[in-house]
């Protein structure tokens, strides 16, 4: 992969000719940038529209790799959210591609980083996208598991936007929350038995995925004019009865559409 007697000391794509506005490698193919060289000319990724999130997963795997020795017995699986089995698909997936190498007696999910991972590494960090820096991973985690998300998507995301700005200063409000790794619906309604009126969470309902939740939402947005109603089920009854209520009413139309 590296074309260097000192793999790992220069990042990957070095070797890469400028030719009439694109980079071309030695067999004549012509990339619009060094990561594109990498990402479908190397390792053969078609062109689908997550290429940048699955880049910035690599680097930060790669990255927390490089430098798990300051770090003891932390584990890497931690990194995709527990998931023990996607971590250990992705490390025998690294070995396969030559990015690791088990050296002595370290097996495949142990193994450190090759010259070739390293120089990876290093480009992917050179031609980082400013806008990834700063995003936590369950961020980058999340994107990647968005990939259903298409421009009609982008639409209904841009139109719940919309109504929960004009519905945020309403008494009794359902909003879209993350709380911890959950993807959540709350209802936050206004205490008025006190001398100063309080806001504080009457309810909520955990889903496991964003898409679940915004289509939960968007079932609750179209009956808005409800909403006091519920709150006040909730505060007589218990939030127990607000749920059981709902999910009678999403029964008998047939659910939510998704």
């Amino acid at each position: 992969m590296v074309r260097s007697d000192n793999a790992g000391d220069l990042p990957w794509g070095w070797w890469l000719r400028m030719s009439d506005g694109a980079l071309e490698d030695e067999d004549g193919r012509r990339w619009h940038s060094v990561r594109d060289a990498f990402w479908h000319g190397h390792l053969r990724f078609p062109g689908v529209a997550l290429k940048g999130e699955q880049q910035e997963l690599l680097l930060r795997i790669l990255n927390a790799i490089d430098r798990r020795d300051a770090y003891g017995q932390e584990t890497m699986h931690d990194l995709l959210g527990g998931d023990l089995m996607y971590w250990r698909f992705y490390r025998c997936w690294l070995a396969s591609v030559g990015l690791t190498a088990a050296e002595g007696d370290r097996n495949v999910f142990d193994a450190r980083l090759s010259g070739d991972g390293r120089s990876v590494m290093l480009m992917l960090r050179a031609t980082r996208d400013p806008d990834w820096i700063d995003l936590p991973f369950a961020d980058i985690v999340e994107a990647i598991g968005a990939a259903d998300r298409d421009a009609p998507g982008i639409a209904r995301e841009t139109a719940l936007r919309a109504f929960e700005r004009s519905v945020a200063r309403r008494p009794h409000v359902f909003a879209r929350e993350r709380i911890g790794g959950s993807h959540v619906v709350t209802l936050t309604g206004m205490a008025t038995a006190a001398r100063m009126p309080t806001r504080s969470v009457m309810w909520s309902h955990p889903f496991a995925a964003s898409p679940a939740r915004d289509d939960f939402f968007g079932w609750l947005a179209g009956r808005v004019d409800r909403w006091d109603d519920w709150t006040r089920l909730a505060y007589e009854r218990g939030a127990s009865a607000l749920t059981q209520h709902l999910l009678t009413l999403v029964l008998e139309g047939g659910g939510w559409p998704s």
